[in-house]
Parts: C-alpha cells; sequence; structure tokens
C-alpha cells in the first residue's frame, strides 16, 4: 500500500537525518548561502511528563487509523498522489513523535534564516498534507 510505503520512508529518512545532524563537529554547519544546518532542540512542558506522551501517542494512533480507513474505504484519498501525501504527513508526525519518546525533545536543523529551523518531518506533514489535499481545491 503506498500509504505505507510512503510513511516508512519518510519516517526512515526523517531518522537518519537526525542522527547525522547530531555528528556534525559544530552546532552550525553553512551547506551553501541561506542554508545552514544548526541542530536546535525544541522541548515542550509536555514531552517530558507522561500524560503527555500518552497523549500523543493516541492522538497518532488515532490519525493513523482514520486516515488508513479513509485511504481504504475510497472516495476521499482515491488518488495515488494522494495516498503517498497522507503517508508522508503520518510518517512525518512519527518522526517527530519517534523524537519525543526518545529525546523529551524534536530536533529541527534546517536553518533557511528567514524562516523558522524544522527538519525533515516537518516537510513530510506541511508538503504530505498540501499533497493530499490539493486535488479537492
Amino acid at each position: 500500500m503506498l500509504t505505507i510505503a510512503a510513511a516508512s520512508l519518510l519516517f526512515l529518512v526523517d531518522v537518519t537525518s537526525k542522527l547525522v545532524v547530531r555528528r556534525l563537529p559544530h552546532r552550525s554547519y553553512a551547506v551553501m548561502p541561506g542554508l545552514h544546518l544548526r541542530r536546535v532542540q525544541v522541548v515542550r512542558a509536555g514531552f517530558s511528563r507522561t500524560r503527555g506522551r500518552t497523549a500523543l501517542i493516541l492522538t497518532w494512533l488515532v490519525a493513523m487509523a482514520c486516515a488508513l480507513i479513509l485511504v481504504r474505504v475510497g472516495g476521499v484519498f482515491d488518488d495515488a498522489a494522494a495516498q503517498v501525501g497522507v503517508g508522508a504527513a503520518l510518517g512525518g508526525a512519527l518522526g517527530n513523535l519517534f523524537d519525543v519518546l526518545r529525546r523529551q525533545a524534536i530536533t529541527d536543523f534546517v536553518d533557511l534564516g528567514w524562516w523558522p529551523v524544522f527538519n525533515v518531518a516537518d516537510v513530510g506533514i506541511v508538503a504530505g498534507l498540501i499533497l493530499c489535499f490539493w486535488p479537492m481545491v
């Protein structure tokens, strides 16, 4: 199924990219003008509490179940691109959830200078949702 494949691929790319960034010798690394890799740990109060993490896990599981039901039943996400978009959004959300569960913080590292620092999971969530709902507009 395209949705599961896209979610798995995005999750693996996100986790791998965060591992690579954690091994950079400096906290900030210039890739090219306007693009830096700058590791930032985003910590929220709810990330460290068991109830907060449990709520995040349950929210992700409910979102995944709803999305897979919508893909399976058809009518909403019939298009292959929309199914990949659903998977990318779920995989991105899982990548950030994995960070919260493992480190009690989300690792962001893509710094454009004019936009808040973000990560591959964030790109997957936003691009996935755009891809998902674009045919409906």
